[in-house]
């Protein structure tokens, strides 16, 4: 019956989240790039699995974002709830909890190309240390970009270091634009993708309510 399947993936996921999820998330956490998981693993898992459990945790702290930044839609999460019986019977049921909704920004907004003669990686990085990296982000746009021209990817991936690209590479990107928050491993690559001027997109400062748009 489909009833049992969905409850045998709900029973599934839910134990794989308590007894091997954590561990994977811990290590995301700290900084290992998928491929990095995947060797200080002790238990079997595919590389597929560590990377939807990557993916998932970057959204759920809110590292990654779907939406741009000071979008106030809420999210929704789904999760999966214990129930026990008195007499000691388990049972697992699904329920939808509302994340944590954003306040709206009203942006101030400004435009540069990107051979202007400002100097853009000092302008982002001061904005950066004025704002607070963990509501700075900037928009990604490597999904759209794999999926749509293979080879601009790997070009694009080939002005990345090694440990760099591993990262991007190792993320389920979707075809569409998502916002990485600046944290030191995304602006690295990302301020050495503009360096290069294979950068267009959209950097936002949320405490300062500040977008900087390069073309």
């Amino acid at each position: 019956m489909p009833e049992n399947k969905y409850f045998k993936n709900a029973l599934s996921d839910f134990v794989f989240d308590m007894a091997d999820g954590g561990a994977i998330r811990h290590l995301s956490e700290s900084g290992y790039t998928v491929n990095q998981i995947m060797k200080r693993l002790d238990f079997p898992v595919s590389y597929e699995k560590v990377q939807k459990t990557v993916w998932e945790n970057l959204l759920a702290s809110r590292v990654v974002l779907l939406d741009e930044p000071g979008d106030e839609s809420p999210e929704e999460k789904a999760v999966y709830v214990e129930d026990r019986t008195r007499f000691g019977k388990i049972s697992f049921r699904r329920t939808v909890i509302p994340e944590k909704i954003c306040r709206p920004v009203k942006w101030s907004v400004s435009t540069y190309g990107r051979d202007t003669g400002i100097d853009l990686n000092m302008l982002l990085s001061e904005k950066c240390r004025k704002n607070n990296c963990e509501t700075a982000y900037a928009s990604c746009d490597f999904g759209i970009l794999k999926a749509k021209d293979l080879k601009q990817y790997q070009n694009l991936l080939s002005i990345l270091n090694e440990r760099q690209k591993e990262y991007v590479e190792g993320l389920l990107w979707p075809r569409k634009r998502v916002y990485h928050r600046m944290d030191t491993r995304m602006s690295e690559i990302l301020f050495l993708l503009l360096r290069s001027g294979s950068y267009m997109g959209s950097f936002y400062f949320m405490e300062l309510e500040e977008k900087i748009i390069i073309k």
